[in-house]
């Protein structure tokens, strides 16, 4: 089901393409000059270099991906564990741990086209899932992490389609 693989793949980086975009313009609109500078830095260049390490170096990508997702799964649990905390920060400055998902999924996406794919899948899945119920009890982004969350989830489950649907072992890609 390579086909399958592909079009998660493809869809994950036309998001990541156009929600780029999206998500620079919004920010120098809230946030002008060096700050929106800084602000949009701190989420594009883990992106970049985390979608180059998945496609050229994925034995170094793996825990770096793996230690992200891992932080975002914990500001996620803490978001939802005390959501008038991040109501203040949310208000401040915005949907910190809903970028911190977006910047994830492009260099998930990529790494799990050929190495683990069903490890990945259930990671975007999971992601996407507890964002959402995160975000259900904090004010004002729910939107934008159903924006966020809708086509990481959709890449999750094209990635667990592919993975039960092609019968190959993904873990000699690494050695």
């Amino acid at each position: 089901m390579e086909n399958v693989r592909k079009l998660a793949l493809y869809l994950v980086l036309a998001f990541a393409g156009i929600g780029s975009l999206i998500t620079i313009n919004q920010t120098l609109a809230d946030h002008s000059g060096l700050f929106g500078l800084a602000f949009t830095a701190a989420w594009l260049f883990p992106m970049v270099i985390g979608c180059w390490l998945a496609w050229r170096r994925p034995m170094i990508a793996f825990p770096l991906l793996m230690i992200w997702s891992m932080s975002v799964l914990g500001l996620l649990l803490w978001q939802s564990l005390a959501p008038s905390w991040w109501n203040t920060i949310l208000n401040s400055d915005g949907p910190i741990i809903t970028t911190a998902l977006f910047a994830l999924t492009a260099p998930l996406a990529i790494y799990g086209y050929q190495r683990r794919t069903r490890f990945v899948a259930i990671i975007l899945i999971g992601l996407s899932a507890l964002n959402l119920m995160a975000t259900s009890n904090t004010d004002g982004h729910t939107g934008s992490s159903l924006k966020i969350a809708i086509p990481v989830l959709a890449a999750g489950v094209l990635y667990l389609i592919a993975s039960f649907t092609d019968k190959r072992d993904d873990s000699t890609e690494e050695k």
